[in-house]
């Protein structure tokens, strides 16, 4: 059977996984900035409402991908303060019980 990890090096892991998705969708609110922002003004200079009007519907498409990256942000933040309680676990029980109040309060 696999020796059990440190579950600081799960956490590590985890947070290392989340890391790639985070990363892309602060990308994505990057792009959807400045292409919104760039189609506004072309759409402003031209006297075009409806390219003006399309710019501001895709700056506006920032928002969920900000949302999750707020998300990811929070539930990394919720992984590496659930170490505290393992890292004091003095049993399985205890730790179990950790992982369940965890998922409990995370996952309504």
């Amino acid at each position: 059977m696999a020796k059990a990890r440190p579950a600081q090096d799960v956490i590590e892991q985890a947070i290392c996984e989340n890391a790639n998705a985070a990363k892309l969708c602060y990308t994505l609110v990057v792009i959807f900035v400045i292409a919104g922002l760039g189609v506004l003004g072309v759409g402003a200079y031209r006297g075009d409402g409806l390219t003006a009007l399309a710019g501001a519907v895709a700056s506006g498409l920032f928002w969920p991908a900000l949302a999750q990256a707020r998300q990811i942000r929070e539930m990394n933040m919720a992984v590496r303060l659930l170490e505290i309680p393992l890292g004091k676990a003095a049993s399985a029980k205890d730790a179990a019980e950790a992982l369940q109040k965890f998922f409990e309060s995370r996952f309504k």
